[in-house]
C-alpha cells in the first residue's frame, strides 16, 4: 500500500537538524487508536541534494559522488536512529542525489513523490529588506505544493500549540497541521488565537474549520482552546501568547502584511521575536486536506 500523506524534508546539515525531522515525523505519524495506528500510511523523505564543486575533473566526478552519497546516507542513517518513539523510524526514507540546482531538484521531486507537504529548515536570524532568499526563497518560488519553514528554538517537547488565526488559506492549512499534532499525541494542547483590533469585527473561523472541529473526537475536541484578544498591536499579543507555547504555526498571508517573495512585517517580528518554535505555512494547493490519513471521516 502506497503512503497516504508523504512529507518531503530537505536536510542540508544532518549535524544540526534534528528537530526539523522530529517534527516531520510527528506530524506523519499516524494516532494510535484514532484510525491511524498503519504506520505505512505515512512516509517522511529526508532530501539530501550534494551540489560538487567545478574544480573535481570530469573523470573522477562519478567516484566522488558515490562516495559523497555513501557519507551522507551514513549521516542521515545516524540522525534516523535518534528519532522518538523508535517505531516511527519505520516512516523514514531517506533520498540523497547530486543535483546542479537544489531548489528546482527539490520541487521536482516533490512532485513525482506526490509530496502533500515540503517541510524546511530556516536558520537565518537576520532578513536583507524583508527579502526571503537563499535556498528556502527559491522552493517557495518554484515549489508547486504546500510548504512550511520551521524555525528551531531547539524545543523538545511540542506539546504547547498555538495558531494565530487570520482566516485566510495560508492560516487553514496552519490550523490543519497543528490538528495532525493533535490528533497525533494525547498529550498536546492547541490554542487557536483571534487578535481583535480597536473593537474590529473577529476573525471568524471559516466554515469548512468549524465544520471540522465540530466533527473532532471529544477527547481532541477538549484540547482545543479558542480565545479571543483585543490589542493595539497584533504582532505584540501573538509574540506575548507565545511564551506559553512550545510551537507557534502562523501563515503567510495578506493580512499579516504578506507580500510575494517577503516575509513581510508580522512573520518577519515572529522570527526574531518568537518565544517558541516558529512554523510558517504556506499554502499552495487549496483543495487539499492534511487531516484525511489521520481522520479518514474528515
Amino acid at each position: 500500500m502506497l503512503p497516504t500523506y508523504r512529507i518531503l524534508v530537505p536536510v542540508a546539515n544532518p549535524s544540526t537538524q534534528k528537530g526539523l525531522l522530529q517534527l516531520a515525523v510527528s506530524l506523519a505519524q499516524p494516532a494510535v487508536g484514532m484510525g491511524g495506528s498503519d504506520l505505512q500510511s505515512a512516509a517522511v523523505h529526508p532530501l539530501s541534494l550534494i551540489e560538487l564543486s567545478e574544480d573535481y575533473a570530469f573523470e573522477s566526478t562519478p567516484a566522488e559522488a558515490d562516495r559523497i552519497i555513501q557519507e551522507r546516507l551514513g549521516k542521515l542513517s545516524e540522525l534516523i536512529e535518534s528519532l522518538q518513539p523508535p517505531e516511527a523510524r519505520k516512516l523514514v526514507h531517506p533520498i540523497v542525489r547530486v543535483t546542479n540546482d537544489v531548489a528546482r531538484e527539490t520541487a521536482q521531486i516533490a512532485e513525482l513523490d506526490r509530496a502533500d507537504l515540503i517541510l524546511v529548515g530556516w536558520h537565518r536570524p537576520t532578513f536583507s529588506s524583508n527579502r526571503l532568499g537563499g535556498r528556502v526563497g527559491q522552493i517557495l518560488s518554484t515549489a508547486k505544493v504546500d510548504v512550511a519553514i520551521f524555525v528551531d528554538r531547539g524545543r523538545e517537547r511540542l506539546n504547547n500549540l498555538l495558531v494565530p488565526y487570520a482566516a485566510n488559506i495560508h492560516d487553514d492549512l496552519g490550523l490543519e497541521l497543528a490538528l495532525r499534532l493533535l490528533v497525533n499525541s494525547q498529550e498536546r494542547r492547541l490554542t487557536v488565537l483571534r487578535v481583535v483590533v480597536n473593537g474590529e469585527a473577529e476573525n471568524e473561523l471559516s466554515y469548512e474549520f468549524r465544520r471540522v472541529i465540530e466533527q473532532l473526537p471529544v477527547e481532541v475536541r477538549s484540547r482545543i482552546e479558542t480565545p479571543i484578544v483585543e490589542a493595539a498591536e497584533p504582532i505584540q499579543a501573538v509574540v506575548a501568547a507565545s511564551a506559553n507555547a512550545d510551537l507557534t504555526i502562523a501563515g503567510t498571508s495578506r493580512e499579516w502584511g504578506i507580500e510575494r517573495q517577503t516575509l513581510g512585517q508580522y512573520t518577519d517580528e515572529l522570527v526574531v521575536q518568537c518565544h517558541s518554535s516558529l512554523l510558517i505555512a504556506r499554502c499552495y494547493v487549496k483543495v487539499r486536506s492534511h487531516l484525511t490519513s489521520v481522520l479518514p471521516q474528515m
